[in-house]
Formats: structure tokens, C-alpha cells, sequence
């Protein structure tokens, strides 16, 4: 049962003209009586009917493992749709603040758009590199998994094992992958196979996916990832032929500790020179610095930024004094040239009121110290978990090429308080 009050909050989506998408979101206590709240909010919205619509659904950890268990098959008979979704920290208010409660998108396609499901889990092939990999190349760990995965060797680590990733028939009979727009999705940790063989196959879509709250103590499994049946494990999902959108990441809270240095030498995921020297010892330096700087957060954090102007924010995972490495949290490469920057969490942010009248789609990573969206609509669907989230960019080819750079293809971040929204049309 939730520790707040009984208050209520329903929230309704204001809709396009055409009526494609609708958000409804719910804070009560029971989850019967959530649920019920934004399939009425949903109903009453509803400007007619398909057979393909969808309902993509995150409910909150504070709920009891049997009413979760239960809530697909209840959205999926009273609204007559397909469901996807998962258990979330807490889900993102109105207001920008991540509450205890119900979050729906329901999307209705028009005649000429399609939504497809789909679920991809470890029977279609994919392996957990999270699972085994620390660093970025041939090591005892690394080594040890070799024996099943083929790797691709570039000129500075073997990163990324070749996929052996089959697509569901779901996606692989899509007539023109070009058409999807969007896949929006939730997970495990596990998703950068996934979003790899998605960039490959879907170059043109965006893509943004939740990793999924752990649920071990409340139901027994890792993750709890809803559908016409209950993943523990796997990505779930809806790949959409809609209108393009394009997904803004922001990294609030976030304070520079160093200056802006050059990779001069580094393998894989590990940072070995800068310009300066090496990079634990430069680290080191500038935490000194630092001494007496009250933070909300000890953790360090790296943006690494490409010549282009390009940048991505990531966990510093680990260092190495004796021989100066320092570890990011990615499974993709870093290069020499790239510029990076050392920083740590200050103050949150706190939310500004968006002037879209779009329904707005916002994924975050959530921290001891809370989550807020950076910018909210009256028509919020989201959540935020301590896993966070997966975004791509739509490229504007059918195909890309992936070097395995941080900055190809799509991106994971675990960064606490950082944020992807996504208006839709």
C-alpha cells in the first residue's frame, strides 16, 4: 500500500485532431483503482476504435506483485488493445516530480499507420555482455566468453561480440522497415544487442526505451516486463509508423570538476592518456580540488565530446592509479581526439512548464535524492528507474555504419537525473 493519501490524480492527454495518442496517469493507492482511473480517462478520450492499438503501461514498484501480475490482462480486455510496459521506480507527474502510480500512452493508428509488438529476449539470441565484460578488450574475463561469441577486432580493442540476434517475426515482417518511425520500448540492462540489430534494421526510427525497476524482493522475478505474457528478462516493445520525432537528452545536476582535456590514448571503454598526462592522476588532481565542495552525489561522471560537437555523459566505473586507466560505463569505444571532461551532481534542477500542447514522453534515471523532469506538459507519460534509459537519434540513410563509437548508433545512460523526453505528434 503507498504512504501518501488517497488523492487522486487523473490526467488526460490533450489530443491532436486526430486523436492518435492519449496519456492518463493515476496516484492511487490501490491498483484497481488506478488502473480503472485511466482506462475511464482513456475511454471517455477515445475518438473511435482499431485493431491495433496499443497501450503502453508503467506501474510503480510500491504495488503488490499479484495486482501487478494482473494489470495487463485487465488494460488488454477493457480497452481492447495490445499492452507493453514495466515496473518503474515511480512515474513522472505533471508537474515534473516522479510519483507513486499508474502511467499510460494509449496510441490509436490511424488506417494507413501500423503498431507492431514485439518482445526480443535470450532465445532469439542475445547474449549478456554486461554479464561479463569489464573491460573493453581481451582479458581472463572477456577470454572466458570468447569461446561462445565471434568478435570483431578493430585497431584498438575487440569490443562488441558479432550479433547473433534474430529479429521476432513481429519486426521481421514489416514490409517496409523505413516506415517506422518510432519504437518505443522497456527492458533489462541487457539492451545493447537489441539496440544495435534496431539501428541496423530501422535506421529511420527513433528509439526510446525504459530499463525496468529490479523486482526480485516483490514478485521473484529480475524484471517484471508486462505483455501478453510476463517477461523476466528480454525487451518489450512497439515499433510505430507515425510521425517522425526526435528524442532531447538532457543531463541536469551535473557540475564540471575538471577542464576540458584530449584523449590522446585509450582502448575500448578505458581512458588511458590526455593531454596532460595520465588520466587517473588527473582525476586525482582535480578531486582535490574539490575538498569541502558539498555534493549530493560522490560518484564521478565523464562527458566525452566529439569533434563534431557531439557529446554523451557516462559513469566513471573504475580507475587505475598504477597504470592511469580510467573505466566509463558504455560498451562502445572511445577514441583518441575525443575531448572529456570529469564532473559530479550539485543541485537538481527543477522542472519548467513546456509551452507544446503535444503529449510528451519522458524517461529518466532516478537517484537516492529523486528524480524531475525538465521540462513538463499537462499530458506527461513517463518514469524514472535506477537503471534509466536507451535513445537513437533517426538517421537520415537506410543505412548507417557502425564503427562502434560512442557516438554511432544508440545510446544507454545511467546517469542519476538525466532525462529523454519525446513530443509526439
Amino acid at each position: 500500500m503507498f504512504t501518501i493519501s488517497r488523492r487522486i490524480s487523473v490526467l488526460a492527454g490533450h489530443l491532436s485532431r486526430r486523436r492518435l495518442w492519449i496519456t492518463a496517469s493515476s496516484t492511487d493507492p490501490s491498483l484497481s483503482a488506478a488502473t480503472t482511473q485511466c482506462i475511464n480517462t482513456i475511454r471517455t478520450t477515445l475518438s473511435r476504435t482499431s485493431t491495433s492499438n496499443t497501450c503502453f503501461v508503467l506501474v510503480s514498484q510500491t504495488y503488490s506483485a499479484a495486482d501487478i501480475e494482473n494489470i495487463s490482462d485487465t488494460v488488454t480486455r477493457q480497452l481492447d488493445c495490445r499492452v507493453c510496459g514495466t515496473v518503474v521506480d515511480h512515474i513522472i507527474s505533471s508537474s515534473g516530480s516522479n510519483v507513486a502510480g499508474v502511467s499510460m500512452l494509449f496510441h490509436s493508428p490511424e488506417p494507413n499507420e501500423s503498431s507492431v509488438p514485439f518482445y526480443v529476449g535470450d532465445e532469439h539470441g542475445r547474449q549478456r555482455l554486461r554479464e561479463v565484460a569489464v573491460g573493453r578488450w581481451h582479458n581472463h574475463v572477456t577470454d572466458r566468453f570468447k569461446q561462445h561469441t565471434q568478435w570483431t577486432h578493430g585497431p584498438i580493442s575487440a569490443t562488441r561480440a558479432s550479433s547473433h540476434i534474430q529479429l521476432p517475426q513481429e519486426l521481421t515482417s514489416i514490409a517496409d522497415p523505413s516506415s517506422v518511425s518510432l519504437i518505443l520500448f522497456a527492458s533489462d540492462k541487457e539492451t545493447r544487442q537489441v539496440l544495435d540489430i534496431l539501428d541496423s534494421q530501422f535506421p529511420r526510427a527513433a528509439k526510446l526505451g525504459i530499463v525496468g525497476s529490479q523486482t526480485p524482493f516483490l514478485n521473484g522475478r529480475d524484471y517484471t516486463l508486462l505483455g501478453p505474457n510476463i517477461h523476466t528478462n528480454g525487451v518489450v516493445g512497439v515499433a510505430f509508423s507515425t510521425h517522425t520525432c526526435v528524442p532531447q537528452v538532457a543531463h541536469t545536476g551535473l557540475e564540471a570538476v575538471s577542464n576540458v582535456l584530449r584523449i590522446e590514448r585509450c582502448k575500448g571503454n578505458v581512458v588511458l592518456e590526455l593531454e596532460q598526462g595520465d588520466a587517473a592522476h588527473l582525476l586525482i588532481a582535480a578531486l582535490r580540488k574539490q575538498r569541502g565542495t558539498e555534493r549530493v552525489d560522490s560518484r564521478l561522471f565523464a562527458r566525452v565530446t566529439s569533434a563534431q560537437g557531439e557529446s554523451r555523459v557516462f559513469q566513471v566505473t573504475g580507475g587505475n592509479p598504477a597504470k592511469g586507466g580510467i573505466a566509463l560505463d558504455t560498451l562502445r569505444d572511445l577514441s583518441p581526439g575525443q575531448n572529456i571532461q570529469f564532473m559530479m551532481q550539485s543541485v537538481s534542477e527543477h522542472s519548467a512548464i513546456s509551452t507544446s500542447h503535444n503529449p510528451r514522453v519522458c524517461f529518466g534515471v532516478s537517484s537516492d535524492h529523486g528524480f524531475t523532469c525538465p521540462e513538463v506538459t499537462t499530458q506527461m507519460f513517463g518514469g524514472a528507474t535506477e537503471g534509466g534509459f536507451s535513445y537513437g537519434m533517426p538517421q537520415p540513410h537506410e543505412t548507417q555504419t557502425d564503427c562502434g563509437s560512442v557516438f554511432t548508433g544508440s545510446t544507454e545512460c545511467a546517469v542519476p537525473g538525466s532525462s529523454v523526453t519525446l513530443d509526439l505528434d
